[in-house]
């Protein structure tokens, strides 16, 4: 449990944000649980990809993003897998929820569009930028990007 907690906080340093990860754990799994996959609403876009960890092979996200209807803000989910958390394909699960707002920011005299999830259970929230129609990618509150060649983008899954 002590190896998970301390990936979180390299991950939440690394991207200037934090997650505590406890709830809706599914300890042992091979793979990503279908129904997250799946869409919130018939509205939803799913976005899936493996982000660096500290200590394992990466951490597959799955991320559902209802589609505001009416310019108001609405509902995600979203699924961190680490991969060999707990030894060699023994992976660790955890689920969030919760409120999704479109924000915009200027950041290097560029104006940039991105996403603040907050968590149901009050959790530092996660901020991903839209790169491109297809391409979200994770940064730090100030939509800015890591420092780094590592990727922190997430694809859309077609439907």
């Amino acid at each position: 449990m002590k190896k998970v907690f301390m990936m979180v906080a390299v991950v939440a340093a690394l991207a200037s944000c934090q997650s505590k990860a406890n709830k809706g754990s599914e300890a042992g799994s091979d793979s990503l649980a279908v129904e997250v996959a799946s869409p919130l609403s018939e509205t939803s876009e799913v976005y899936q990809g493996t982000l660096p960890a500290a200590d394992g092979p990466g951490i597959d996200y799955v991320l559902a993003l209802n589609t505001a209807v009416n310019g108001t803000d609405t509902i995600y989910s979203l699924e961190m897998t680490y991969l060999d958390a707990e030894g060699p394909g023994k992976n660790k699960s955890f689920t969030f929820k919760g409120k999704q707002e479109s924000i915009s920011k200027v950041v290097n005299q560029k104006t940039k569009r991105g996403y603040k999830l907050s968590a149901d259970h009050d959790d530092t929230p996660v901020y991903f930028v839209v790169v491109n129609d297809s391409t979200l990618r994770l940064v730090n509150e100030n939509l800015e990007e890591a420092q780094t060649n590592l990727n922190y983008n997430l694809v859309k899954v077609k439907k």
